[in-house]
């Protein structure tokens, strides 16, 4: 078992965007003299994947020096602490209170309440490794596979797709681009059409070649450096980087059968406790909402969990309901453009100025790093 004091853990699976911010906000509320938090992480620092787009493109400005960064100050006060390892399974019942979390290392970790936070997994350079030394070589082959490649594929229509080919137009302005998109238009119906046309005319503005309603469904390149479409299309090409939507990683949440969809989200109430284990809450990209998954929307998933936990510690019926969020998104298109759209009033779009100023610049890297405690 794994060393814990004689108080109940509070624990929390995951430390990304939306664990991290549920860590935070229960160090600043719970009774540290009864209870301990603790953060269960795969990776001993946090990872910011709003950068790794970029950094998985080019060096310039060594992006990972600020883009991975440490949970030394992430707890209140240090009111905290965290173990970096995998859970394996949750071993629990509907409606008792507490359970115990199998790790993969073969150690278990007891706990009174769990807040599943696990993120997604996603395929190609955002494949990022665990440990330290595993991510470097893993950048530095995707730098290198970017720097010698002419005829880039990005498979995939959504956003990471659309940063890609920006990155690369930014760096390399003469290599060929090309994006094969399933959809009629970029991105999904999340957005109107107006603002999905606009954003895939401005990336073809730079050069990129955009092929929509057809699929890659194998990556192989072929001897004669070529992919084949489902409509069979030949494309020229000597690098291919998946760029579909991510997996919930939720592989480890072995409860009742109906606790995950169909896609394998955690199915949830609007007190975001996972149904039928009330001392079971989730959030983040993990959980099944009728909301696009972004990070930006988790600040209020890790207050709704914060204030419920407290309530739920003190035998009271947690009464703070998640609402839902509207939508917004930005798309950097390099360093200097991009696109944005909030679905609030009319359904307002902006161009390069504001969508630099708000993402392409810094990426969230600033906000990011003081909502962890650090200077930015």
């Amino acid at each position: 078992m794994i060393n814990t004091s004689h108080r109940p853990n509070i624990v929390v699976i995951g430390g990304g965007g939306c664990g991290a911010q549920v860590a935070r906000r229960l160090s600043e509320k719970l009774d540290h003299n009864k209870y301990n938090l603790i953060l269960v992480t795969a990776r001993p620092y946090y990872t910011h994947l709003p950068a790794w787009i970029r950094m998985s493109v080019t060096d310039e400005g060594h992006l990972e020096h600020r883009a991975h960064m440490t949970y030394n100050y992430l707890f209140k006060d240090g009111k905290g602490s965290f173990v970096v390892g995998k859970v394996a399974s949750i071993n629990t019942q509907e409606g008792l209170t507490g359970g115990v979390l199998m790790m993969e290392s073969g150690e278990t970790l007891e706990y009174e309440v769990c807040i599943l936070t696990p993120g997604s997994l996603w395929p190609g350079p955002l494949d990022i490794p665990d440990t330290k030394e595993a991510t470097e070589v893993h950048l530095r082959e995707w730098r290198n596979k970017f720097d010698e490649a002419n005829d880039i594929l990005l498979v995939g229509g959504g956003a990471v797709a659309l940063e890609y080919s920006g990155e690369i137009k930014d760096k390399w302005p003469n290599k060929r681009v090309t994006i094969v998109h399933g959809g009629d238009l970029m991105l999904n119906d999340a957005y109107p059409k107006y603002f999905r046309r606009d954003v895939a005319k401005d990336v073809r503005k730079r050069g990129v070649e955009i092929i929509l309603n057809d699929w890659v469904d194998d990556m192989t390149i072929s001897d004669a450096s070529t992919i084949e479409t489902r409509h069979g299309r030949k494309l020229i090409a000597d690098l291919v980087v998946p760029c579909v939507g991510p997996r919930p990683n939720t592989s480890f949440v072995t409860l009742k059968p109906g606790t995950l969809s169909e896609t394998n989200h955690i199915r949830v109430s609007a007190t975001l406790q996972v149904f039928n284990y009330p001392h079971l809450f989730a959030g983040g990209d993990a959980i099944e909402w009728d909301e696009q998954k972004q990070v930006s929307k988790y600040s209020t998933h890790a207050n709704v969990i914060a204030h419920n936990v407290i309530q739920l510690l003190a035998k009271k019926q947690p009464s703070a309901l998640y609402p839902g969020s509207f939508e917004l998104i930005s798309i950097s298109n390099g360093r200097h453009g991009g696109s944005s759209y909030w679905s609030v009033f009319w359904g307002p779009t902006f161009g390069d100025w504001v969508s630099a100023t708000i993402k392409s610049k810094d990426l969230f890297l600033s906000y990011t790093r003081k909502s962890l405690g650090l200077s930015s």
